[in-house]
């Protein structure tokens, strides 16, 4: 990373400013970025690049077109998705879609990649091989998760490696982390209707309470891991949702309970599912009702691989300082379909701190906004990547 470059980003960060409280303004959610798509479309040809549509809304383009399969490809990913909730802030740009919003910084994600593109096209003739930007729809899974269809259209083809980031406000700005291994949790979701009998609320000897049933089992629910699995756990199980009952004066029939799982290693992801559906059967028979559970895969578990990550903390120590390179409250329990590309071709995940003194919303709070400050450090770190990973 020489002067010059640092001064460019700086210079840069005004315009990547703007853009981002651009998209922020104009949140949408996966396979439905049209707009999001075009801004990229339109700014990336704008700077030489011939950028493609793959999974609908999301685009890809090559620094070197003419270089890929005759020399090394890495591919740089940003996410381009919003979150289905409301924004609570006022600021300027507040998000004009009600009930849509930008809550987990991929508008900032994905004005840093593009600024990354600018300075890769002013420098084009020092890149040796070629770099992939990647941006990609739908991470946030509201319609399944877009990784997986941007590999089965081709976003992967000839790449050596791939790289992401995310800001992360409980980590202080100035600090960067990344391990190899596990970065992120393999997810499965909990989807569990209790069913009885309803009847009468002055009467419930005539019936089947699902409700308590379903209470026992949320309360049950919470030794999987703590007596399950030991003091070192690896693993997170969450009910999130109880729906039941419609007025005050009826036991309802069924009830029905939501929930996540969060694992890392393949022995705990079996232990822990096995576990909850023990815990849901025998509380069943007990309370004698009947239990429907579904426990759906979702992410799989992200693992960098440890020359990417490696590289990561190569750069970072020229970026952050070396000081500011941690690994302290890694892995942890969130989900990310970066995990796909991870599982077909070596890639490293790394999160930009992003928390100011006093504390920050974090991501998928109402008040989360995408801390500009950290973009020329974003910036810094997949410029510094590209050059590390292509010299070698």
């Amino acid at each position: 990373m020489g002067q010059n470059l640092d001064e460019e980003i700086a210079a840069l960060e005004p315009e990547l400013r703007e853009i981002r409280h651009d998209i922020h303004r104009h949140p949408e959610l996966g396979f439905q970025e049209r707009r999001t798509r075009d801004v990229i479309i339109e700014f990336l040809r704008r700077h030489g690049y011939e950028p493609r549509t793959l999974a609908t809304t999301g685009v890809v383009a090559d620094l070197h077109p003419d270089r890929v399969g005759k020399t090394k490809t890495i591919a740089l990913r940003a996410d381009i998705d919003c979150l289905p909730m409301p924004e609570t802030t006022d600021l300027p740009y507040r998000s004009v879609h009600e009930g849509c919003a930008h809550k987990c910084g991929h508008d900032g994600h994905t004005a840093v990649l593009l600024g990354v593109a600018l300075l890769l096209a002013r420098h084009r003739d020092s890149v040796p091989g070629n770099v992939r930007l990647v941006f990609q729809p739908d991470e946030e899974g509201t319609q399944g998760g877009g990784a997986p269809v941007m590999i089965r259209d081709g976003a992967l083809t000839d790449v050596a490696e791939i790289y992401g980031l995310h800001n992360w406000p409980p980590l202080a700005r100035g600090l960067l982390a990344v391990r190899p291994g596990p970065m992120l949790a393999h997810v499965h979701n909990i989807a569990l209707t209790v069913r009885g009998m309803g009847g009468h609320a002055s009467e419930p000897q005539r019936c089947r309470d699902p409700i308590v049933a379903a209470a026992h089992m949320v309360t049950a629910l919470q030794t999987v891991v703590s007596r399950g699995l030991g003091y070192d756990g690896g693993a997170v199980v969450s009910i999130t949702q109880f729906v039941a009952g419609t007025t005050d004066n009826v036991i309802p029939g069924t009830a029905e309970l939501g929930g996540t799982i969060r694992s890392f290693e393949p022995e705990a992801t079996k232990r822990v599912l096995e576990r909850v559906r023990e815990v849901v059967e025998g509380t069943a028979k007990a309370f004698g009702v009947e239990a429907n559970l579904e426990l759906r895969e979702g992410y799989p578990v992200l693992l960098n691989d440890p020359d990417c990550a490696a590289a990561v903390r190569r750069v970072a120590q020229q970026v952050v300082g070396a000081d500011c390179v941690i690994e302290e409250g890694l892995p942890i329990a969130g989900g990310e379909d970066f995990a796909y590309y991870g599982r077909e071709i070596p890639s490293a995940y790394f999160l930009v701190g992003a928390g100011e003194p006093g504390g920050s919303p974090t991501c998928h709070h109402p008040d989360f906004d995408f801390n500009d400050a950290i973009i020329p450090t974003a910036v810094g770190m997949f410029m510094g990547i590209v050059f590390d990973r292509l010299d070698r």
